[in-house]
């Protein structure tokens, strides 16, 4: 009968975190402990994120759907033709409209050779002042995501900032002592000395 045996993963930021070997130094620990909080503070995040997303969403859902009930199309009728020095594709032409029991005269842009008399569809609000057509409600889930995945991003490009300085820190560090040991090493004869772990 053959046996096997099953082993954990063996990463290298756990292993200089908890192992015991005399190999590993105290910026192996410190860098090691670095990027373990820094996976941690990054996956924790992520209800927070979640949260902030669900607010966008909640928020502008709320007010795409009173653009929807507040505004509405009605018809313009244009009084003039374009200036010939406006230049395509977009021209404003003078028109009036008749919405909220009143009539209204406006500034509307065409894509269209406007002549008097020709019409076009534009969107108003409650009084006939002339506003953008509402925003499709289902724009409130992309402008979520988006914002979730910029503050996560954010979180994990902070995380992995604090990790890289400290890395070079440490870098630095044993670079500096493995310099330190060489320079007592020549000036020792030869002869291998103690050095600080």
């Amino acid at each position: 009968m053959e046996t096997f045996t099953v082993r954990l993963p063996r990463w290298k930021a756990v292993l200089w975190l908890f192992g015991r070997t005399p190999l590993v130094r105290a910026s192996d620990r410190v860098e090691a402990s670095v990027l373990v909080l820094a996976v941690v503070v990054w996956l924790l995040a992520f209800p927070i994120v979640a949260t902030a997303g669900v607010a966008v969403y909640d928020s502008r859902r709320l007010i795409y759907a009173e653009e929807v009930h507040t505004r509405q199309s009605v018809t313009a009728t244009f009084t003039e033709s374009p200036a010939a020095q406006q230049v395509p594709p977009f021209r404003t032409v003078e028109a009036h409209w008749s919405a909220g029991g009143a009539e209204h005269i406006g500034h509307v842009e065409t894509r269209s050779i406007a002549q008097p008399g020709d019409t076009i569809t534009i969107w108003v609000d409650r009084n006939g002042v002339q506003v953008d057509e509402p925003t499709p409600t289902n724009h409130a889930a992309v402008e979520a995501i988006t914002v979730a995945a910029l503050i996560w991003i954010g979180v994990a490009a902070a995380a992995m900032s604090a990790y890289a300085g400290t890395r070079i820190v440490c870098d630095r560090i044993r670079g500096t002592r493995w310099q330190h040991d060489l320079d007592r090493l020549v000036t020792a004869g030869g002869k291998p000395s103690s050095s600080e772990p």
